[in-house]
């Protein structure tokens, strides 16, 4: 049986021989836990599964988890406590000095046939740096200064300058291999073009996805299904409709509420999520005035918003830090956290208009907590609009800075903090759409020093300062951790997603 690699030094060679980069998932079980099941044997069966997300092929919009893991390998995985392991990279060695990791690549295959080189890593580096292009990629790799092709499975990556391994493992888990003469919008946009464990097999727009094993999938053992299907929905109460009739094998990233309904007849696996966070557009009135802001973020009451909306399940958070990360605070919750009267003194201080219009999209729990959130403001004597939209076109209006204010997810920002500014919320620069030409200085500063902090004292500082501008700003409230939910047929297991809550079936079987 493979094992994961164990924990080395921060600064050892790590080297994959034997290993075939197990246990890399958080598959955290709600109810009943899914196990992986023995790691030998081959496929098993077909797998018929229900969602309300959208689907695309490009690797570099992760704005939907179901293509992750199915068309594309990643350099490492990470264990549960974040232990990082070779996937794609079978090893990876950083010089001494910080500025550079030279990595090797493991034998494989593109599902086109193509082997998998050198090339294909530089040019997506190359295309990772360019805003234009890169996406959600751009803000993560942009202390990579250049890749270099030393052979054609050895990469070397030098930085602009010293950063710590943290940052760079974060980013090789996050890297996707895709080939370099296919890695464009324009061609990703209509196929996929990766080489993960699955292929594409058949694609109706907002009808269906349909998967095949890929045969050539460097983990032999991987996947465990001849087939998956996604059957998507545009209503959450069709969905579970479908999963209890037994149209579906399963029902993956399910709103919380469902919980009760369905923890009788499948089994419920609660993913580790991402975070709700109430964003508020300093660029635009009432919300350039700081106090407002500062007002707002006292007001809300998270507890209420788990319990009543998450029912029971997630954790608050003050700022964009999941509980994992190494800059959580949760200090900030109780010096800065739910408090009307606070709040009420703080809004009153700053005078002006007393409302605005919130946007949400359809995601699961959105629109309750935007509720919640309207009601605690009434109490202080801010009035809320809510303005529901379709999920394009919400996206659309956040991304191009147009919206008041609105809920919106955070990812996970694994082990890295700087990387809270790979958003375009949270970017340290005027192309934030939330604060403009309004980012504070001492923002920008504050995510540099948490992108080259090297030393645990210097990190520390880092994140302390980062945490006090967040506050101080308040236009990115964190409210809750908002966890995924799946509910599958008892005879499903090994169902997991991994520390970004994007879905992974590799280890996924069905029995009879």
């Amino acid at each position: 049986m493979a094992r994961p690699a164990p924990r080395l030094s921060r600064r050892s060679l790590l080297k994959a021989a034997g290993l075939t980069g197990a246990g890399s998932l958080a598959g955290i079980p709600l109810l009943t836990a899914c196990g992986e099941g023995s790691r030998s044997g081959g496929a098993s069966g077909r797998l018929t599964l229900g969602t309300t997300q959208i689907m695309q092929f490009d690797p570099y919009q992760t704005n939907t988890a179901l293509h992750i893991h199915t068309f594309y390998a990643y350099l490492l995985d990470y264990t549960d406590d974040y232990t990082p392991t070779p996937a794609a990279a079978s090893e990876w060695e950083f010089a001494d000095d910080h500025t550079s990791v030279t990595v090797t690549l493991r034998t494989a295959d593109f599902q086109s046939g193509k082997a998998v080189t050198a090339a294909d890593v530089v040019a997506g580096v190359e295309r990772a740096k360019d805003p234009e292009a890169g996406f959600t990629l751009a803000a993560t790799t942009a202390f990579i200064d250049r890749a270099t092709a030393e052979d054609d499975r050895t990469v070397r990556l030098d930085f602009a300058e010293a950063v710590p391994e943290e940052l760079v493992l974060d980013w090789m888990f996050a890297f996707p291999l895709v080939p370099a003469g296919q890695n464009e919008v324009a061609v990703l946009e209509k196929k996929p073009a990766g080489s993960g464990p699955f292929l594409l097999a058949d694609f109706r727009r907002d009808r269906l996805l349909r998967l095949k094993k890929n045969p050539a999938f460097w983990n032999r053992g991987e996947p465990r299904l001849d087939e998956v299907e996604f059957r998507f929905f545009r209503d959450e109460e069709a969905l579970v409709s479908a999963l209890e009739s037994g149209d579906l094998d399963g029902a993956v990233y399910l709103s919380l509420r469902n919980a009760d309904r369905l923890r009788d007849r499948f089994t419920l696996v609660q993913g580790a999520g991402r975070m709700d966070l109430f964003f508020m557009n300093g660029a635009r009135p009432p919300f350039e005035d700081k106090k407002v802001r500062q007002a707002l973020a006292r007001a809300i009451d998270r507890d209420r918003i788990i319990d009543q909306v998450r029912f029971g399940l997630g954790k608050p958070v003050y700022t964009a830090f999941m509980p994992e990360s190494p800059a959580f605070d949760s200090g900030y919750l109780d010096s800065h956290g739910f408090d009307l009267d606070a709040a009420k003194k703080l809004l009153d201080a700053a005078g002006g208009p007393r409302k605005a219009t919130a946007a949400f999209s359809p995601e699961p729990g959105a629109k309750d907590i935007v509720q919640a959130i309207q009601a605690d403001f009434e109490k202080i004597g801010f009035e809320l609009t809510l303005q529901p939209m379709e999920e394009t076109a919400f996206l659309d209006a956040l991304f191009a800075g147009e919206l008041e204010c609105c809920v919106a997810a955070q990812p996970n920002n694994l082990q890295s903090p700087s990387l809270i500014s790979r958003g375009r919320q949270m970017l340290p620069t005027e192309d934030n759409v939330m604060m403009g030409a309004r980012v504070p200085a001492r923002y920008a500063a504050a995510v540099e020093a948490s992108r080259t902090a090297l030393t645990p004292d210097a990190q520390a500082s880092a994140n302390a300062e980062l945490n006090a501008v967040l506050v101080d700003e308040a236009w990115a409230v964190g409210i809750a951790t908002r966890p995924s939910l799946a509910a599958l047929d008892r005879n499903v297991s090994g169902y997991a997603v991994d520390k970004r809550d994007f879905l992974d079936l590799t280890r996924t079987r069905r029995t009879t």
